[in-house]
């Protein structure tokens, strides 16, 4: 990297930090702080929705799928915008209807506290270990990109978006994600543009090139493996586990995962926050084709280079080590012109800062709103409540960089653990849980029982949990099983309350 592209970097942390600082003026209430009035435009929410899907692991594991496999990571698409239209005639809609703070609210008046504060502590633990984790796997992208060591970039990132996230809120969240949106597909766009210039081929002959490598593959019908074996439960890309895991994985993310719905819940009314999620779907399979795009050209480029060439020895190195991901990472700063690279690099920091942003700020609204505020300090004024919340905010952000920093040395302990795959994973064993007693709450009316809801989400981790480690059934497929599981316990118990009541009413 050359003294530009610091430049480059530095000046956009700055401009980010100098938009939230700017963006703190006027919070006089938690509905200011967390909720930016309910004035956010429903199409800010869009895109700080987009730039937070997109994360580091996004960034990089997009270009990786074009490069090494095909394009049949787009069959995810078709369950994840299938998902945001139910959640928008349902969820969202019920959110607005209630005037919830956070969604675990939701849980409040179906269930009473005790089960919304299981699953406002389930989300809490979920999200800091997958949020410290998510840190840790950008921090590995800096790393290669820059040359800063792991612990400096977590730092680093970890200082720049508690600066603004802790004074700005949500206000400073969607806006500078706004900003890190514009520069993450803008990254991507000058990637494609200059690898399509870098290789000998006209765009007609790339696409027969990929086409007859079977690179532009989008579903995969195939439905046994090479051993025999069928393919929809050990294949996460064969379409059946693809649609059907991705429309689940989406139901949870965007309904029941407050780093996500938080900035739904911003726009002024329930047609402006529902207008903002399926919207989103459609800009979020643009991106993803943007990056598989990347990957794809990268594959052509690398093909058309010598043997003898620096980025081709790269490349096969990092295949060799099973590193394919930081093939781009090295792209752009070995092969992208000076000041250029610097601006793809924003991006990675961009991507960065856009998961760490929002998890801080829906974690700390989640403690505040649904512990601190009903149990500890339920007659304070809001002032005290919007000093809470920003120390809440800090607090929130030293835990995850601590998270981070702990994955930094158990990696360096253990060097064969797949940690990326792991961190990547974190969450989905919490999900069947969340998204299980949330659909128990929409599709059934009695008030169920707190003990059977919070059994439900224990056995659902914990079967999820025994499925990933004790068999090769596809990932896809876990939040399916962990929210059945979670759904059956807390119907059971509801049902054996409703008869056990009966019963009680009878002998009387």
């Amino acid at each position: 990297m050359t003294s530009v592209d610091w430049i480059v970097i530095c000046v956009y942390l700055l401009a980010t930090i100098g938009m939230g600082m700017w963006l703190s003026r006027k919070q006089d209430d938690l509905e200011d702080y967390y909720l930016g009035g309910r004035g956010i435009p429903w199409w800010a929410a869009l895109l700080s929705m987009v730039a937070t899907e997109a994360s580091a692991a996004t960034f990089l594991g997009a270009p990786e799928q074009g490069l090494t496999r095909d394009l049949t990571y787009l069959q995810f698409s078709i369950g994840t915008v299938a998902a945001r239209f139910v959640l928008a005639s349902v969820f969202i809609a019920a959110f607005y209807r209630l005037r919830v703070f956070t969604v675990y609210g939701f849980l409040t008046t179906r269930f009473g506290v005790p089960t919304q504060g299981t699953m406002a502590g389930v989300f809490l633990l979920g999200r800091l270990f997958a949020s410290g984790a998510r840190l840790f796997i950008a921090a590995i992208a800096i790393e290669v990109a820059t040359g800063l060591d792991m612990r400096t970039s977590i730092i680093l990132l970890g200082v720049v978006a508690v600066l603004y996230t802790m004074v700005g809120g949500i206000k400073a969240v969607v806006w500078t994600d706004v900003l890190q949106a514009i520069v993450l597909v803008g990254g991507g766009i000058i990637a494609a543009i200059h690898l399509f210039g870098a290789t000998p081929l006209s765009g007609g002959e790339i696409w027969s090139f990929l086409a007859d490598r079977d690179k532009l593959r989008v579903l995969d019908l195939d439905w046994r493996t090479a051993d025999g074996a069928l393919a929809f439960l050990y294949n996460p890309y064969h379409i059946l586990p693809a649609v059907v895991g991705g429309f689940f994985l989406t139901m949870a993310t965007h309904g029941t995962d407050h780093d996500m719905v938080q900035r739904l819940l911003t726009c002024k009314d329930s047609a402006d926050g529902q207008r903002s999620l399926w919207v989103s779907g459609f800009v979020s399979v643009l991106v993803t084709c943007l990056f598989l795009a990347v990957g794809l050209l990268l594959f052509v480029y690398l093909q058309h280079l010598a043997p003898s060439h620096s980025m081709a020895l790269k490349a096969a190195d990092l295949a060799a080590q099973g590193r394919n991901g930081h093939v781009f990472l090295h792209y752009i700063v070995d092969i992208l012109p000076v000041g250029v690279g610097g601006l793809v690099l924003a991006a990675v920091f961009a991507a960065a800062m856009s998961s760490l942003d929002s998890a801080m700020s829906a974690m700390s609204a989640t403690f505040v709103s649904d512990f601190y505020r009903p149990f500890f300090r339920p007659d304070e004024d809001q002032r005290h409540y919007l000093r809470a919340g920003r120390w809440a905010t800090g607090v929130v952000g030293i835990l995850l960089v601590g998270v981070a920093l702990l994955v930094v040395h158990y990696y360096e302990a253990n060097p064969d653990t797949d940690l990326l795959s792991i961190a990547l994973g974190i969450m989905t064993f919490f999900y069947g849980a969340l998204l299980g007693i949330f659909l128990l709450g929409f599709m059934t009316r009695a008030r169920g029982s707190t003990m059977s809801n919070a059994l439900g989400a224990t056995f659902s981790v914990v079967v999820v949990l025994l499925v990933r480690y004790g068999s090769d059934l596809g990932w896809p497929w876990f939040i399916v099983i962990g929210t059945l599981v979670a759904f059956a316990i807390g119907l059971a118990g509801r049902t054996a309350a409703s008869l056990v009541s009966t019963q009680v009413v009878r002998a009387s």
